[in-house]
């Protein structure tokens, strides 16, 4: 197996990684930043009030968002195992 073989499935796992995992974690980064500023400006720091928002982005981001991440990672995962018989030791 060549070594830029190996590179160039790293680099598209890292990508495919990187997508799946984008939209989640940027939804979960702004309403944490807003809650965070709430926070701060209400001086209330209950760990509740962060966590129920939270819930409830990531079950839309993912009712919008998981359909769509879901083919991009069955494409990804057909085209790596279709590309199984062609890998050479």
């Amino acid at each position: 197996m060549d070594s830029s073989l190996v590179i160039e499935l790293v680099f598209q796992a890292l990508r495919m990684a990187l997508v799946l995992s984008g939209p989640i974690l940027l939804g979960l980064l702004i309403v944490g930043l807003l809650i965070g500023i709430v926070q701060a400006a209400t001086q209330l720091n209950e760990t509740t009030i962060a966590f129920v928002p939270k819930v409830l982005v990531l079950v839309v981001i993912l009712l919008l968002a998981g359909p769509v991440m879901l083919t991009l990672f069955t494409d990804y995962l057909r085209e790596l195992i279709l590309r199984i018989p062609s890998i050479t030791l």
